[in-house]
């Protein structure tokens, strides 16, 4: 590293104010505290016009509420950003990197810079993340996605006098050139070493000269230990602080200095990137996620446990992720290819509402109760508009079906869309006119009374699992009233085989049930009833379905033996309950941390439901927890409550994965509970997933006692933990947990936090809120697997397909009703699929309208560590194919040859195509 003899000749003051939407105080009370900040800074920056430059936090979001409260003041606003003296963007808001799927950190990019746009300016070209609670892997990559090739930079770094100028490369080789602000002032050391001194003296900086060039001269002194060049910034401002009207004073007064041989400008990031590019001499590079642990400064320290404080924040977010990712967009794109046009103004919508939960004080969990009660309203407007759509675009496939194929039967149509086939057991409810089957009117008879065929009208046997009875099912006519069906919903298992992105349709052919005439001696005449017998119980306590066999122990632990390796994995799931006196930030056990397990429990074991297809295991426990902590907590209380503890495991047919939901009602305080998976595997590392990239982590970790805080003990996933060694594997896949360790001990234990429970909040004498109590559930699944295929490729596969599942929607045999304008010839196949991709290890993360509107995108990235290439084709012949990168701006044209596409990806790179259809 090279390092300037004479050290910094000049300094850019780049004035800012880092601005939380909502943390210790509501969102209105922060807006009215911008309101005043924003009306003051346009006041002086109109009047004062050696007051150059703002930054506005790097986030787009401010200009909205802001103006929500002064529309007037819209074309003031407008001048100075446009004259660039407000920058604004590139964020829509600034985000937690390892909490919201990547997906959302590009859509986050993309809505802050078409913001920044649509006021007439190009976004600050900076990777403005100053406060985010460490970086993940694919960060880099992302920003050089959009144009960006620096990042503004705090947590995540030792703080060793880390040097100020860095490269940061990224998981597929991309690098960005890093502004890596000192361990102590951060974002705001101009602020605390020349403002802050003074705030209590009335800001009396010229009654106290000699103090303030002394301080300045220190200040500038530290940063000459940590800078590669002779160019420095400055950063003028901290969290939710007005301008300083006297800055222009100051920094004249500071540049008259004798004893000051330092420029100081007042400035902006990009000047200063512009001044500091060619400066730059041999930089340090650093890897890859940036965590680690801070050595020292006063806020250098990345706050673990956010990954499990207010789980259901967690929970709603990705569900809510998922049914944008993974249906509302793909469905758009497959329902606009027949003609429906694309929702895009609700999909913004439902996005607009989702991102505004994704700050890093929202979704982290580590506000006050107001704060994340707001959440859940947006959460809900997300998710509505998403179900709506969802349902608007199947029932448009559905509803213009061709009719020659169904017969005049009832039929139902399961929606895929992943991009990979489904072949497997899946659930599916019907709802059949109430009283009309067997199952219900006749139910001595233990059977059904429909065939189910597919869409070559072969039979498709399937398993009955449960029965609601006389349900509501409303429709709405379109021109018409709402009108309601009495129906019974009977849910089932059935093996599927249903096509990449796409879609397969079922008929139901009934028979009649005919009841005697009154006073004949005679049965029901019935053609059936409809059985498909067989059983997965192999034993009292044991299940085998072909791939797999779990044993359930008398603690509520399982064994499971992979009937392909041989191995067997013991006391999987296994409850492990300890203290946490902590707050939304951090886990902090008290001295006397009793932990709590369950291994020693009486369980209650029920098979809930048994077939050929699919089993469900019920076990039941229940966990007698320490009520709380006591008053001086330096231990847990005494006093016991019951934590009822029920988990449903569904072993389906010939299918390697576990699927588990846990229901749990938490009576219990300031406590933390984890499940526990022992893998008894030989290896060293683990895997864990997190946007655009599956991190390989050591088990055994260095000494960290001499570390400013308390050594790491979970790392972040969001959605795949996974282990093997040279012939087995097991991994965990999860909806909405994010918090897990692999346990340095001869075991390998896998714990997975299910929740915290903590009564502190940040300024406030706490609540109720951040306990969590009442009924809590998680869904999550296990995977047994060998070596015979990519690792990494599995893993994404099978992680996709759990968490997006599928989709079914219901044709009458009745009159069809249509609930929409939406309209077309009734000539859709039975069975479609809409894309087709060739890859092992390419993964879509994207199917959706292009932004301006002209075709689609498709995004996807490389799983694996090595070039990978795949064949994509698409449903209608391809008119061209171009790379464009994240900002979808054109990069390359591809060749289209026979209707298909060619795609190279180097090692974990992120490739987004933009592709149109002929005619």
């Amino acid at each position: 590293m090279n390092k300037p003899l004479s050290g910094i000749k000049k300094i850019h003051v780049v004035s800012q104010t880092h601005w939380d939407r909502e943390w210790y105080q509501d969102f209105q009370g922060f807006r009215a505290r911008l309101v005043y900040m924003i009306d003051e800074l346009l006041d002086h920056m109109e009047k004062d016009p050696e007051y150059k430059y703002y930054t506005m936090d790097g986030q787009t979001i401010v200009l909205d509420d802001y103006l929500e409260i002064r529309p007037e003041n819209r074309e003031r606003l407008e001048a100075l950003i446009q004259s660039g003296r407000i920058a604004i963007g590139p964020w829509y808001v600034m985000p937690d990197e390892f909490l919201v799927s990547g997906e959302s950190l590009i859509r986050n990019l993309q809505k802050g810079m078409q913001q920044s746009r649509a006021w007439g300016a190009e976004p600050m070209l900076s990777g403005f993340i100053v406060d985010i609670f460490g970086h993940n892997s694919q960060m880099p990559q992302i920003l050089q996605g959009f144009g960006i090739d620096n990042a503004v930079l705090f947590r995540g770094f030792e703080g060793n006098a880390d040097p100020s100028e860095i490269w940061w490369e990224g998981a597929d080789g991309s690098r960005v050139l890093g502004l890596k602000l000192d361990e102590d002032r951060s974002y705001s050391d101009f602020y605390f070493s020349v403002r802050w001194p003074f705030f209590d003296r009335d800001n009396d900086y010229a009654g106290n000269k000699d103090e303030l060039i002394e301080r300045v001269k220190e200040w500038i002194a530290f940063k000459n230990k940590r800078t590669t060049t002779t160019v420095g910034i400055g950063m003028d401002g901290v969290d939710h602080v007005e301008i300083e009207p006297q800055l222009t004073w100051l920094i004249k007064t500071i540049n008259d200095s004798e004893e000051i041989d330092v420029e100081l400008v007042h400035s902006s990031l990009e000047l200063y990137l512009e001044d500091l590019r060619g400066k730059l001499g041999n930089l340090r590079v650093y890897k890859g996620e940036q965590k680690a642990l801070a050595l020292n400064g006063v806020n250098n320290w990345v706050p673990e446990n956010t990954l499990s404080s207010r789980i259901h924040l967690k929970q709603h977010n990705q569900h809510c992720e998922n049914l944008l990712e993974k249906w509302v967009e793909p469905l758009g794109v497959m329902a606009s290819l027949e003609g429906r046009p694309y929702p895009k103004a609700f999909i913004d919508k439902s996005w607009e509402h989702l991102l505004q939960n994704h700050p890093h004080d929202s979704i982290c969990g580590c506000s006050i109760d107001q704060v994340h009660r707001d959440m859940m309203y947006r959460f809900d407007q997300s998710r509505l508009i998403s179900e709506q759509m969802i349902k608007e675009q199947t029932n448009f496939i559905v509803d213009h079906l061709d009719t020659a194929g169904l017969n005049g039967n009832q039929a139902f149509t399961v929606f895929n869309s992943s991009q990979f086939p489904v072949n497997r057991v899946i659930e599916v409810e019907l709802p059949l006119p109430a009283g009309t089957d067997a199952s219900v009117g006749l139910r001595a008879l233990d059977g059904t009374s429909f065939r189910i065929f597919d869409h070559e009208h072969r039979e498709v046997p399937y398993q009955l699992l449960a029965i609601q009875r006389n349900s509501v099912s409303r429709f709405r006519p379109y021109r018409e009233l709402p009108r309601a069906d009495m129906v019974d919903r009977l849910r089932i298992a059935l093996p599927a085989e249903l096509p990449a992105m796409g879609y397969s349709t079922f008929t139901l052919e009934k028979y009649s049930i005919e009841n005697p005439a009154p006073l004949a001696y005679s049965g029901p005449k019935l053609v059936g009833p409809v059985r498909f017998p067989g059983s997965l119980q192999c034993g009292e306590n044991q299940w085998n379905n072909g791939r797999i066999q779990v044993e359930v122990g008398a603690g509520g632990t399982i064994d499971v033996t992979d009937l392909l390796s041989g191995h067997t994995y013991k006391g999987l799931l296994l409850f492990e309950d300890e203290a946490d006196i902590g707050d939304g930030w951090s886990h902090i056990p008290p001295v006397g941390n009793a932990k709590v397990r369950s291994s020693a429990l009486e369980a209650v074991v029920t098979s809930e439901h048994d077939g050929p297809y699919q089993a469900t295991i019920r076990i039941q426990l229940n966990l007698r927890l320490p009520k709380g902590v006591n008053e001086q907590e330096t231990a847990r209380s005494k006093e016991l409550v019951d934590v009822p503890v029920i988990t449903y495991i569904d072993l389906r047919k010939n299918d390697p994965v576990l699927y588990f939901r846990t229901e749990i009602i938490n009576h219990a305080r300031d406590h933390r509970l984890k499940l526990l998976f022992p893998s008894g595997l030989g290896t060293d590392h683990y895997f864990t997933s997190t946007p655009f990239d599956l991190v390989r982590r050591e088990i055994s970790v260095p000494d960290q006692s001499h570390y400013l805080r308390k050594p790491f003990e979970v790392v972040p996933h969001n959605g795949v933990v996974a282990l093997h060694d040279e012939g087995k594997g097991l991994a965990v896949y999860t909806k909405g947990l994010y918090e897990a360790i692999v346990r340095d001990h001869e075991q390998r234990t896998l714990a997975l936090t299910l929740y915290r429970s903590t009564q502190k909040e940040v300024m406030s004498d706490g609540s109720d809120g951040g306990q969590l109590l009442g009924p809590l559930t998680f869904e999550y699944a296990l995977s047994f697997f060998g070596m015979d295929e990519p690792v990494e490729a599995r893993l994404w596969r099978e992680h996709q397909q759990f968490v997006t599942g599928v989709q079914t929607t219901h044709r009458k045999a009745a009159k069809l009703y249509k609930e929409t304008p939406h309209s077309r010839e009734a000539d859709l196949p039975m069975r479609k699929s809409y894309l087709h991709l060739e890859s092992e290890g390419l993964i879509i993360s994207a199917c959706k309208l292009a932004a301006g509107g002209n075709g689609y995108i498709i995004r996807l990235f490389n799983s694996r560590a090595q070039q990978e290439e795949g064949m994509l084709s698409f449903a209608g012949p391809l008119a061209s194919a171009t790379v464009v990168n994240l900002d979808e701006a054109v990069q390359e044209t591809l060749l289209v040859e026979s209707g298909t596409v060619k795609i190279a990806a180097g090692p974990k790179q992120i490739v987004t195509l933009h592709i149109t259809l002929r005619g």
